[in-house]
């Protein structure tokens, strides 16, 4: 399966996770361009294709039908990703998609479908499973050592610099909204971490409080869950870290457990855990299996591998993030 080489056939480069995924990919040997399409970024396109060796198509389905490609990588603009995934999946074909997947509760069912039909694969880019924090804070929980986790506190905060976004983010129906956007890595570490899935959404709350010169966008939004095990959440996302913070954000895990807790600090790589049987110290940070990249191309190249996060999982962390979006946006109406 090392060894094992795969063709990716790019749909849209509307973000930078996208080119940064395949040149990871590339650059590991395990992968190589098949093409580009992206009719909303044209330059971007070209720049990609003489950078890689690739042509430009102008259809999708002539990509698809004329490149030879395994699988599909986009990073579309979020609103416009439903029906290149939709379609490769129809292929048979796997898809590695930059987060969100999609922003209509119909689009993730469809999706759904095709999945249950043995059409494709999927991988979402929900890299935090890949995290040393979060995965030390995984072994941690697993190993019974804080008890039952009772409540999770997830705090994903993100700089803007409104003047380097592209447009399309400040239309909320091409955006999908902050909820379904950034809090989907958070709903899929809650899942992760509590060992259960969402059971109802207790809050679900967003709002613009600082870039009001965009009236369409969301700079911060919270949620409260509760999970089918009884474990309860409080997510926070913004974009609101300072101009002058030195980095992009500073996210925070706190896992309340019934014998412990743990505060993971992904931001200056650290786990301090406290528990009845230990005083408060930092744990051993512990090296994940895996990187996202090469979880991505195993699940790609192998049938039988079983990745860090399945698609199932993923599209049940995408879904719960729509549920959110549309309850808050009910919520303000």
């Amino acid at each position: 399966m090392a060894n094992t080489t795969i063709c990716l056939a790019v749909a849209g480069l509307a973000h930078g996770h996208g080119i940064g995924f395949l040149r990871e990919a590339v650059s590991s040997g395990r992968a190589c361009a098949a093409g580009f399409f992206d009719p909303d970024n044209p330059s971007q396109a070209e720049t990609a294709a003489e950078e890689f060796g690739a042509p430009v198509y102008g259809g999708f389905d002539e990509m698809l039908d004329k490149s030879g490609a395994d699988a599909v990588l986009t990073a579309a603009v979020n609103a416009k990703k439903a029906p290149l995934i939709i379609r490769t999946l129809e292929k048979g074909l796997g898809v590695i998609a930059d987060k969100p997947l999609v922003t209509r509760i119909e689009d993730a069912e469809a999706i759904g479908a095709l999945l249950e039909r043995g059409c494709g694969r999927l991988c979402l880019m929900l890299t935090e499973r890949c995290n040393p924090v979060l995965v030390t804070a995984k072994k941690i929980i697993d190993s019974g050592e804080i008890g039952e986790p009772v409540n999770i506190i997830a705090m994903r905060p993100h700089r803007l610099k409104p003047a380097g976004r592209p447009a399309w983010m400040f239309d909320s129906a091409l955006y999908g909204g902050i909820l379904n956007d950034l809090a989907v890595h958070d709903i899929d570490i809650v899942h992760w971490l509590s060992g259960s899935s969402t059971d109802a959404i207790l809050a679900s709350e967003t709002s613009n409080r600082r870039f009001r010169e965009y009236p369409d966008f969301e700079d911060n939004g919270q949620i409260m869950l509760r999970m089918k095990n009884g474990c309860t959440a409080f997510i926070l996302v913004s974009w609101l870290t300072p101009e002058r913070y030195a980095h992009h954000g500073e996210m925070k895990f706190i896992v309340h457990g019934t014998q412990g807790q743990i505060c993971a600090d992904p931001q200056n790589g650290k786990v301090t855990l406290y528990s009845d049987r230990l005083a408060e110290h930092e744990a051993e940070i512990v090296t994940p299996r895996v990187t996202f990249a090469a979880d991505a191309l195993n699940a790609m190249t192998d049938p039988s591998y079983v990745p860090v996060i399945s698609g199932v999982e993923a599209l049940q962390a995408q879904k719960t993030a729509l549920l959110c979006q549309k309850a808050a946006r009910r919520d303000r109406s």
